[in-house]
């Protein structure tokens, strides 16, 4: 028997109504198996904390084209150097505050980004039922 196109486009419709995406259709729902349980562990792990960025890079590098561009004598380069040696005060100073937030136990209200600490405190307080 020779397949024509309609009768391909016959097998593959339920109840007139092709799929969207070029698959044939499953009749019967996939059965769902448990392998492991289903529920949340009452702890995260600290892995994904680090920070990824690097402070002061912008200042760093018109430093460093300022010192290349005076054959590396730092005395017209003053204001640069002076740029980076303030930024990366707050950088050092922003990292020894959010330090001292994570030894601290006490939550900031509203804080988009909670470190490992705080959810791990949080997660102990309210724990997942099982």
């Amino acid at each position: 028997m020779r397949l024509s196109p309609f009768m391909l486009t016959a097998q593959y419709t339920i109840n007139g109504i092709r799929p969207k995406n070029g698959r044939r259709p499953c009749r019967h729902p996939f059965p769902f198996t448990n392998i492991l349980p289903v529920f949340l562990r009452d702890h995260v792990s600290g892995k994904s904390d680090k920070q990824k960025n690097v402070a002061c890079i912008q200042e760093l590098s018109m430093m460093l084209a300022c010192l290349k561009d005076n054959d590396f004598n730092d005395s017209p380069c003053f204001k640069e150097i002076n740029a980076l040696k303030s930024c990366n005060e707050k950088y050092m100073n922003s990292q020894r505050l959010k330090k001292l937030q994570d030894r601290t136990s006490e939550l900031t209200p509203y804080e988009k980004n909670l470190s490992h600490k705080h959810l791990n405190h949080l997660l102990k307080k309210y724990p997942q039922p099982k």
